[in-house]
């Protein structure tokens, strides 16, 4: 993967600050360019109050030289129509006059001017003020966005937590919405990063590298193919590296990740790292050196990042625990049952495929998953007399083997993140024509993720061997539920699950397959 980064230099130079000079008298203006320009200024000119705001109007400028003699409205005038616009008044002016009246002093300071310059200008003196009143500007307007950056992340940490349910937190867009406010979207934003860059250790060690930055004001995000650490020492467990990337003596790990980056032909001319054994984050090309509160700012960038890492894990940990707990409750009905292999598991691998296709949502797909192998837990209260019975049953037993559903309800019980289970055990014998039990539910009565389980039942207990019956081969199966054999009939299923049945049936196939042993 090839990606190239302006410079710092390039940024900078890129981005020179514009000086509005007004004035009445054409030749000091051109003096004002000629002294300016040659010292990285780029200079407007306006030789009225009304050009001057129009000019304001269209583009932005750090500062303003402003005469006080000007055509039509004086420049004090205009001072103060500046000092009152909401969005002009932060632009330092200085005032010049020719005038050296004191009354004429105190009416500049008075209309809101932060300097006042009697003329002939001394240019080295105006000189120190601009370049003091420029960088002044732009520091507040550095803390105004690191103010406002701050309040947005606190936002987006309370919208993680807030959103914190039933659903499982999503890591990668909570991070993305991390990166896009960190990273600089606008040349102007010299204080930001102009890339993010995060590494997350996956299952099995593995590192998963993601780089973010603004393209045509959208945010990108690309997978990197290498890992930018590779030959640095991690930290010890429970502890952190954080170093930057310019300044001398360079810490030799900075030396490394340039290294690793500049191999790749991506230019990495400043930056922060931030090293920790399950989470990285590499702050770099900010266009500007970085200074004390880019550090801090991106601790707190951090700790919400990990924060935010480390709840996705322990969710991941808690489900694989939860999923455990699920798959043994089935092979316990499952022993109980006779050998019927993986049916268990069939059922929840087809119960998946059905959902995907019929467009559910993912949380609902996997669910499912994990929930539809949960179907026939109710039979290890079915004597295993009636489960191994090679014989038709008989009315007695067959209203005991009904009861598994019951059974299985009451097993799973009420809590909400088994409510799929539930309703599958409770279900998956209803028909949609109503012929099913234990209740007779007919259509849409019946939950959907029941209607689902119903058909992956039939499917898989038609292929398996039963004490009373031969197994059946795929395509024997899928023309019995396309089109029935008296016993079973194609209106006992929801016409859309059947649907999706059709379109997904090699899959059923593939499933059973690997899963028949």
């Amino acid at each position: 993967m090839q990606m190239t980064q302006a410079t710092n230099a390039h940024s900078i130079s890129a981005q020179r600050s514009q000086i509005l000079c007004v004035d009445s008298d054409a030749p000091g203006l051109a003096l004002l360019d000629a002294v300016l320009a040659p010292r990285g200024y780029e200079v407007l000119r306006a030789g009225s109050g009304k050009e001057a705001l129009e000019t304001l109007m269209r583009q932005p400028v750090d500062l303003i030289l402003l005469g006080a003699i000007l055509p039509n409205v004086d420049g004090f005038t205009v001072c103060l129509q500046l000092k009152s616009h909401e969005r002009l008044r932060d632009i330092p002016v200085v005032m010049m006059s020719a005038i050296k009246s004191r009354e004429d002093f105190i009416k500049g300071i008075e209309s809101g001017a932060d300097d006042y310059l009697f003329k002939p200008l001394d240019h080295d003196m105006m000189l120190a003020r601009v370049k003091m009143l420029v960088e002044s500007k732009k520091r507040r307007q550095r803390q105004a966005r690191l103010h406002q950056d701050s309040a947005i992340l606190t936002a987006v940490g309370t919208e993680i937590v807030d959103g914190i349910g039933a659903a499982a937190p999503d890591i990668d867009a909570g991070i993305e919405k991390i990166a896009a406010m960190q990273t600089r979207k606008t040349m102007d934003m010299l204080e930001k990063p102009r890339t993010i860059i995060v590494g997350m250790a996956m299952e099995g060690a593995a590192w998963q590298w993601r780089h973010y930055e603004y393209a045509f004001n959208e945010l990108s995000r690309v997978h990197l193919d290498f890992n930018p650490i590779t030959g640095i020492a991690m930290p010890e467990k429970g502890q952190s590296k954080m170093f930057t990337l310019s300044g001398l003596p360079m810490a030799p790990e900075a030396k490394i990740l340039i290294k690793n980056f500049h191999a790749r032909n991506i230019s990495v001319e400043n930056g922060v790292a931030y090293l920790h054994r399950d989470l990285c984050v590499l702050a770099v090309n900010y266009g500007q050196d970085v200074e004390e509160e880019h550090i801090a700012f991106l601790r707190q960038m951090i700790i919400q990042s990990r924060f935010l890492y480390l709840l996705a894990m322990q969710r991941k940990e808690t489900e694989k625990a939860f999923d455990y707990g699920v798959f043994a409750l089935a092979r316990a009905a499952e022993a109980h049952d006779e050998d019927t292999g993986s049916h268990a598991l069939r059922i929840g691998d087809y119960c998946g495929v059905l959902a995907e296709r019929l467009g559910m949502k993912e949380d609902f797909v996997r669910s499912i998953s994990v929930q539809g192998v949960l179907h026939d837990v109710g039979k290890i209260y079915t004597p295993t007399s009636i489960l191994k019975k090679q014989e038709a049953l008989s009315a007695e037993e067959w209203v005991e083997m009904k009861k598994h559903t019951l059974w299985g309800a009451k097993i799973i019980g009420g809590n909400p993140h088994l409510h799929i289970g539930q309703s599958i055990a409770l279900n998956h014998h209803e028909k949609w024509d109503g012929s099913g039990y234990p209740r007779g539910l007919k259509s849409d009565a019946i939950p959907i993720e029941a209607r689902i389980a119903a058909l992956a039942d039939q499917y898989d207990a038609l292929r398996i061997v039963r004490s009373h019956k031969p197994a059946m081969d795929h395509a024997s199966v899928t023309k019995i539920l396309n089109h029935g054999d008296g016993r079973i009939k194609p209106q006992h299923f929801d016409p859309q699950v059947l649907r999706a049945f059709r379109e997904t049936a090699f899959l059923f196939e593939e499933i059973f397959e690997r899963r028949k042993g």
